[in-house]
């Protein structure tokens, strides 16, 4: 205990030592924006006709191994107008499925990856990634590639990329100009080979003037002073004389013309007055440089009408519908699990893959003692 209090105490005096600070971005590739009580923005009434589509995908490992990794991902996509949920009037299913299987390889010197993709039903096929796009080479993506970190990320590209195609599809076959696709997370690449996809769905939005935002459920972003910029905004407005407790959103940076990576102008939404944190937003940087102040106020205040939740209020509905359908939840897991070591064991493999999943699994068995 005394420990304890200690650590706690360091922390406390730490924190109330640091000034709120400006954003601070550990790259030449952005232009931030210095914290100004002047540069919040209310929340309007959206009286509008605006389709609000929202993307989430979920990934959840079938099979363990420190040289290979198959995931079950799942993608899903729902629209809402006036706060009601819309039937889709297209093909597109609005959840998608497959099984992702992969594996590194050394040649040279150099450690490369690759995934094989297999749609639960063929339907399907047309929006899933290309297998030669999932190829990537771990110097290149800078990943560690004997850690489980660096399988993790391998094996997300497959459930990334499909997370783009149907995002394409919706924009095309689903909304029309003036309407809002919300992606969960940020708009940034975070693959070599991702760009071709982001791209694609840029170029498609702005043919059908539909508006790409991202909403992030977490940010990691800090001030030049190291503190939250989330928090040093909520504090900067609890601190102000007019008390802005309806702000919608904040500017905080804009990616410069150099970034290939990330397109985008990135502020911090608070989408209503009783909810409990601030959020990462992001408009693609192409469309947000054509919009007034008041344009993107009103693409806000658009989504923050989906945001009165009473459960997690000031996080848009959409977006909890998408993560409750696009998530691979646990006891899902065992159905899967038990066909694939079924047919391993069929194909006499199961002697070869079950001492792998055990080198993998002690841990988790330590940790349900």
């Amino acid at each position: 205990m005394k420990s304890i209090k200690e650590i706690a105490e360091i922390l406390s005096r730490d924190l109330s030592q640091r000034e709120l600070g400006d954003p601070y971005f550990n790259d030449s590739d952005y232009r931030s924006c210095p914290l100004n009580k002047e540069y919040f923005h209310e929340i309007n009434s959206a009286e509008t006709d605006r389709k609000i589509a929202f993307v989430d995908g979920g990934n959840q490992e079938l099979l363990p191994s420190p040289v290979y990794s198959v995931q079950l991902n799942r993608v899903y996509f729902s629209i809402f107008k006036n706060n009601k949920r819309i039937p889709i009037k297209s093909g597109i299913p609005q959840r998608i499925e497959f099984l992702s299987y992969t594996y590194s390889q050394l040649e040279g010197h150099d450690i490369n990856f690759e995934t094989k993709i297999r749609p639960v039903k063929d339907k399907f096929n047309p929006y899933l990634p290309d297998e030669r796009d999932l190829q990537a080479n771990a110097r290149k993506e800078n990943v560690e590639a004997g850690t489980q970190v660096g399988m993790d990320r391998m094996a997300s590209m497959a459930r990334r990329f499909a997370e783009w195609k149907i995002t394409g599809h919706v924009i095309e076959s689903e909304l029309e100009p003036g309407d809002i696709m919300v992606r969960d997370g940020s708009l940034q690449t975070g693959h070599q080979r991702e760009y071709k996809y982001e791209e694609d769905v840029f170029r498609k939005a702005m043919d059908h003037d539909v508006i790409i935002t991202g909403l992030s459920k977490t940010c990691r972003l800090a001030t030049d002073t190291r503190v939250s910029l989330i928090d040093s905004i909520q504090r900067l407005a609890d601190d102000s004389e007019i008390k802005y407790d309806k702000w919608c959103y904040y500017p905080v940076a804009w990616s410069k013309d150099t970034n290939r990576e990330h397109k985008a102008v990135i502020m911090v939404v608070k989408l209503n007055k009783h909810a409990h944190t601030a959020f990462r937003f992001e408009i693609f940087k192409e469309q947000a440089e054509t919009m007034s102040d008041k344009e993107i106020c009103e693409l806000v205040s658009c989504i923050a009408d989906n945001s009165k939740d009473i459960k997690v209020p000031g996080y848009p509905y959409g977006l909890i519908d998408a993560d409750l359908w696009a998530r691979v939840k646990n006891e899902e897991m065992e159905g899967y699990k038990a066909k694939l070591y079924s047919e391993l064991s069929r194909m006499g493999t199961w002697k070869q893959v079950n001492p792998l999943i055990k080198i993998v699994n002690t841990h988790e068995k330590l940790d349900g003692q």
